[in-house]
């Protein structure tokens, strides 16, 4: 086994530090171009769903908040020989990373240290092909416009579990787990108790089987190479804190023992899939044990919590 997160491409560490299912680069229209880099995971033909995008400035500087424009253009069905011809604008909104949002943000895209603000830009996208594609992000940044182009592979059909599918079953670790390491059940807990309590108190099985709608992440807090993990992971606590009336709220640790490359059967089952080990990812699953929503490799507070608003609150 040789899981993505292990092996992959980094953009720059100042950026996203993260995995990606595409190649970044710079425009090729001079200096003053964007370095784009495709942060979406798992993208497939089908109705629009959420695909996200980091930028960087030359200097390395994160580009940050307010709006910028996506294209896409298909290259290839099996590699990238077909001229690019840029198709419809889709308006991509800017995701900060858990706990590093500006008291007082700007409105439009602004270059910023990766101290001040790191995140993605989001939008929802559709595909109607197999195969390769670019995407072109522009913004105006200091009264010019500045552009940036990355690589992205399109499959025929998802391979991490998708909204409308049925959510496995999964005997996940918990507190309760008989003779299990601390680390496995969260990899902080290596060096101190178990933390985000209330995120290990049961399994998606279980959760399933009770009818009740789940929010499960799956991360590694300590061994995430994008560092995402750990702040999503306190961000899905907060909430399980807030909504725990509405919801199950489950952390699954993606490593069982991470020296010897074993991965908790947890998290195979979800997000090991077509040879690539990915997260962090979050799912909603509704009472009917179909998944909902998902969110990939940067999930916000903002996109969650208006759909856990929405549910009943479920008899004591």
């Amino acid at each position: 086994m040789k899981p993505r997160l292990a092996v992959c491409l980094v953009l720059l560490a100042a950026l996203l530090a993260a995995c990606s299912s595409g190649s970044g680069s710079s425009a090729s229209g001079g200096t003053g171009d964007l370095v784009a880099e495709t942060a979406s995971y798992d993208l497939a033909v089908g109705p629009p769903s959420r695909f996200i995008e980091g930028l960087l400035a030359p200097d390395q500087r994160s580009i940050a908040y307010g709006t910028v424009e996506l294209r896409f253009c298909f290259v290839g069905a099996k590699k990238a020989t077909q001229p690019c011809r840029l198709g419809r604008t889709y308006r991509a909104t800017f995701l900060p990373i858990p706990g590093t949002s500006l008291a007082n943000p700007p409105s439009v895209p602004t270059a910023l240290p990766p101290s001040q603000a790191r995140g993605v830009y989001a939008a929802d996208v559709a595909f109607d092909k197999a195969g390769f594609w670019e995407v072109e992000a522009s913004a105006r940044i200091d009264g010019k416009r500045r552009v940036g182009k990355s690589a992205l592979q399109v499959f025929e059909h998802h391979f991490v579990p998708a909204p409308g599918e049925q959510a496995q079953p999964t005997d996940n670790l918990t507190f309760a787990s008989p003779g299990v390491p601390p680390a496995a059940i969260d990899s902080r807990a290596a060096n101190g108790p178990i933390p985000d309590s209330e995120l290990h108190q049961t399994t998606i099985a279980a959760a399933l089987a009770a009818h009740r709608p789940v929010l499960v992440v799956f991360s590694t807090p300590v061994y995430c190479v994008s560092r995402f993990c750990g702040p999503i992971t306190d961000m899905v606590q907060g909430l399980a804190h807030d909504y725990a009336n509405r919801a199950a709220f489950i952390h699954v640790e993606i490593w069982r023992d991470f020296d010897q490359h074993q991965v908790n059967k947890g998290a195979a089952d979800w997000v090991f899939k077509n040879d690539d080990l990915t997260e962090p990812w979050v799912f909603l699953i509704a009472a009917d044990g179909r998944i909902t929503a998902r969110w990939d490799n940067v999930a916000t507070r903002a996109e969650i919590e208006p759909l856990l608003q929405q549910l009943p609150v479920l008899p004591k």
